[in-house]
């Protein structure tokens, strides 16, 4: 299976900053669209800061960039190296004034090399699933409203003070305590269906994207994937965002027809230098995964061995 990455970010148009991240095939973007081949195993992500003047945009780049050098296979305990960067932001953040406390919330899609694909959330970026023309959120939002809705204090977030309606309860950095990290398996093949496809965001996009408009996106013909997850950020800040917008859109393809539909250009001759580069940095993790592995059967053969060398010397 291959897969096909996208990602967009913009500061919006109120915001001085861009405090979001994404993690596109080991590769931080911050500022406007990237786009990568990929196989797996992989990440991709999207990171969106809290804090004041650079603090956010910090926290979330760490993040990114702390992920971007994980080496990532099934083997990869992903709950223990999250709350290891969930430190790193700490640390950072204690070593100055103005970035005391920094945090950024975190959704993550992760898929291993048997294809399995797993996703991870803190705070209140959104993973989405869009499959046979629906599309549906997979994660839980990590915000106070949420919480006292659940637990019956509120009927609608209308019943906060506005100050209260977004507020995280769990992010990556924060001081006082460690991240709810949420774990979710997919139960189906992710690139079973052909219109199978992952689309990870923050909140500034997807607080003003309806579902019916996420869904009229997703099956326009006429434009490449690119074009259309550029199209929903547009959207977005005319539908009234006030905050930084990013959305990482993830779809597996297997033919040079389904690549050429994805992207608008053909997938031999194409000489586009990010994707060379894409392509070449995807053949070098398949080497280190597949080096790893042949390391792994040698070790197990060789203790097999000795094994064998201490039962016939105990015979």
């Amino acid at each position: 299976m291959n897969y096909y990455i996208y990602g967009y970010t913009d500061k919006g148009q109120y915001r001085l900053n861009n405090e979001d991240a994404m993690l596109v095939n080991r590769v931080t973007v911050t500022k406007g669209g990237y786009g990568s081949v990929c196989i797996a195993p992989f990440l991709a992500a999207v990171c969106d800061g809290v804090g004041g003047e650079k603090a956010g945009e910090l926290a979330s780049q760490i993040c990114t960039s702390s992920l971007a050098q994980l080496d990532y296979d099934s083997s990869v305990d992903l709950d223990s190296y999250l709350l290891s960067v969930h430190r790193k932001v700490i640390r950072a953040g204690v070593s100055a004034n103005d970035t005391v406390n920094m945090q950024t919330t975190l959704c993550m899609l992760a898929v291993d090399e048997d294809g399995t694909a797993n996703c991870y959330n803190v705070g209140d970026s959104r993973m989405y699933r869009y499959v046979n023309g629906s599309i549906r959120q997979l994660t839980t939002d990590q915000t106070y409203s949420r919480f006292l809705y659940d637990h019956g204090e509120i009927t609608s977030v209308a019943d906060l003070e506005p100050e209260f309606q977004n507020a995280i309860v769990s992010s990556i950095g924060s001081v006082l305590q460690e991240p709810d990290i949420d774990h979710l398996r997919f139960m189906s093949l992710f690139g079973e269906q052909p219109d199978d496809t992952v689309l990870i965001c923050s909140d500034g996009l997807s607080d003003f994207i309806t579902k019916d408009e996420f869904e009229i996106a997703m099956k326009i013909t006429s434009m490449t994937f690119a074009e259309k997850l550029e199209a929903l950020c547009q959207l977005a800040m005319r539908n009234g965002s006030t905050d930084n917008v990013s959305i990482v859109g993830i779809k597996p393809w297997n033919t040079p027809e389904e690549y050429q539909a994805l992207t608008g250009n053909p997938i031999y001759g194409n000489k586009d230098e990010a994707s060379i580069k894409a392509q070449q940095e995807c053949l070098a993790y398949e080497v280190r995964f597949r080096n790893a592995k042949l390391r792994e059967e040698s070790e197990d053969s060789l203790a097999g061995l000795f094994a064998d060398l201490e039962k016939f010397r105990d015979e």
